[in-house]
C-alpha cells in the first residue's frame, strides 16, 4: 500500500479524552480537494504518563511546532500530561502549512440481529456465507465467529473508511 503525500493547512487543537487518556484532536484542511475529505482529525495522545502513545503523540504535536516555527521553553517531554499547555502552544500555530504523509485506512464491522438482540463484531477481515451459517472471520488472528442462518433476523455488514497521519513534515 503507498502513502499519500498532501500539503495541509493545520487550524486547530481541541482537548479530547479516550477513556483514561487524555489527549488533542488535532485537525488540518488538505490544499486540494483529491483525497476527497474537507478535513483530517488526527487525535495524539499526551498522557496523563509518559507511555510509548503518549511520547509518539508528543512527537506529532513538536512536529506541527516545529514548521509553524514555535520553540517550546523547557525540556519538551514536560508537555506529556500538559494538555492545556500543549493546546495554546498548538493555537499560535493555527494556520500552518505542513506536508503530510497518510495511508488510506478502513475497519470492516459486522452486525447481527437475532432473537436475543444485536450484536456487533468489529475489526472483521471477511464475512462468508454458507447455506447454513454466516462465518465473521476476524483480524489478528482471533477465532472466528459462526452465526445460524435460522437465528438471523436481519444482517448488515458495514465499512468505516478515514485517512491516518503517518508522519507530519515541514513544509519547505
Amino acid at each position: 500500500m503507498t502513502n499519500l503525500r498532501s500539503i495541509a493547512r493545520f487550524s486547530e487543537a481541541t482537548p479530547a479524552r479516550r477513556g483514561e487518556r487524555e489527549g488533542l484532536t488535532l485537525r488540518f484542511h488538505p490544499a486540494t480537494a483529491r483525497l476527497g475529505v474537507g478535513h483530517i482529525d488526527e487525535w495524539v495522545d499526551l498522557g496523563p504518563d509518559a507511555s510509548l502513545a503518549a511520547v509518539a503523540g508528543l512527537g506529532r504535536v513538536l512536529r506541527v511546532l516545529r514548521a509553524a516555527r514555535i520553540a517550546v521553553e523547557g525540556a519538551p517531554e514536560q508537555l506529556v500530561g500538559d494538555v492545556p499547555r500543549v493546546a495554546s502552544l498548538l493555537a499560535r500555530a493555527a494556520g500552518t502549512e505542513v506536508r503530510l504523509v497518510l495511508r488510506r485506512r478502513s475497519m470492516l464491522r459486522f452486525h447481527a440481529w437475532t432473537e436475543d438482540g444485536r450484536q456487533t463484531i468489529d475489526d472483521v477481515a471477511e464475512v462468508q456465507e454458507h447455506d447454513d451459517a454466516y462465518l465473521v472471520l476476524r483480524r489478528g488472528g482471533r477465532f472466528p465467529l459462526r452465526f445460524a442462518r435460522e437465528a438471523v433476523i436481519r444482517r448488515q455488514t458495514e465499512c468505516d473508511r478515514w485517512l491516518e497521519i503517518v508522519d507530519i513534515e515541514r513544509r519547505e
